[in-house]
């Protein structure tokens, strides 16, 4: 039978003690000296080198880049913007400020009507609703806008005047007649959804495919921006306004200067009737 000694058992208790009052002792140590000074006063900077890190403050001088500004000048082509619009109402010169907000806005696309041409709210449904009137106001010089987009990129399948078919040149060596956006009730009559503004602005930008997904239309957003693309929709609208007018009516001099159009060929000629 084994007995156990009381003396080595208090030593053995008293060794182990010792040994992890010196690990203790050591790891203190390590923590003390591994991120600078420590102090029992407040504020207590428990990672001095995080509130005193090295940085570019604005407007002061730098040795780091050639030019010695610390305010650096945008990449370009960066949109810089935050959770809060910029308030312009209170500057002298707005040019800079409004660049921002304009730039911000096009970057957020927020306004669902303006860039998309549905109804606010619409676009996470199952059924998107276009708008029925375009969101902003159709002056002349947008309409002429329009009119120069309009003649560049549609005319060539859809004509100048609009009315589809074989009025355009590229038009009518296609298999399918382009559509007749100036004549047809179906881009006239807002009780329909493909008369609505906001279609006809999704269209252009987006294009049109068949519902197996073949290709009607082409997308121009590539070519025109979200204020061209209403431009041309309100000059779509001036063509079909026009199909109703007696030309012997109009009076000349409210037309101004009418841009050059090439002489319309017969549409015997190899094209769609």
């Amino acid at each position: 039978m084994n007995h156990t000694n009381p003396s080595t058992s208090k030593a053995t208790k008293g060794l182990s003690m010792l040994l992890g009052l010196v690990v203790l002792g050591s790891s203190l140590s390590a923590m003390t000296g591994c991120r600078g000074d420590r102090t029992d006063k407040p504020p207590r900077r428990f990672f001095p080198d995080m509130d005193y890190q090295p940085k570019l403050k604005p407007q002061s001088e730098t040795e780091f880049f050639v030019d010695g500004k610390s305010n650096r000048d945008l990449v370009e082509g960066t949109i810089p913007f935050g959770t809060t619009t910029h308030d312009t109402s209170g500057l002298e010169n707005t040019e800079w400020a409004n660049k921002i907000v304009a730039d911000r806005a096009r970057m957020l696309k927020d306004d669902e009507t303006f860039y998309f041409g549905l109804v606010a709210g619409s676009s996470n449904t199952e059924t998107p609703q276009y708008v029925d009137r375009m969101p902003m106001p159709v002056t002349k010089e947008l309409i002429l806008e329009g009119q120069e987009q309009f003649n560049i990129y549609c005319s060539a399948c859809h004509g100048y005047d609009g009315l589809g078919g074989s009025s355009g040149t590229v038009g009518r060596l296609w298999s399918i007649a382009p559509a007749n956006l100036a004549g047809d009730q179906r881009f006239i009559d807002r009780s329909q959804d493909s008369a609505k503004d906001g279609y006809l602005f999704h269209v252009i930008r987006e294009g049109l495919y068949t519902p197996d997904g073949q290709i009607r239309m082409p997308s121009y957003k590539h070519a025109v921006n979200q204020e061209e693309a209403w431009a041309i929709v309100a000059y779509l609208r001036v063509l079909q306004a026009a199909q109703n007018v007696d030309p012997s009516t109009v009076d000349q001099s409210l037309l101004g200067e009418q841009p050059a159009q090439p002489a319309t060929e017969s549409a015997n000629d190899g094209g769609e009737g």
